[in-house]
């Protein structure tokens, strides 16, 4: 996945923000993008689609862990 035409400022305020967490910011996104991924859209809510279940999060979050860690 890539992000093309990030603003600047974004781009410098998710690096500290990874900084603070002691992550790097790939990691720092990954962990954001599970967590936004494990909610409802306002979309989705509307509809009623469930988001994923919390095993399908942890599960997910312990693959990135992993991947951390290699």
């Amino acid at each position: 996945m890539n992000i093309k035409d990030l603003d600047d400022d974004v781009a410098r305020r998710l690096k500290e923000q990874a900084a603070a967490a002691g992550l790097s910011v790939q990691q720092y996104l990954r962990n954001e993008l599970t967590r936004i991924a494990s909610r409802r859209s306002p979309a989705e809510f509307a509809s009623g689609r469930e988001p994923m279940t919390r095993a399908e999060f942890l599960a997910i979050r312990r693959r990135l862990r992993s991947a951390d860690d290699t």
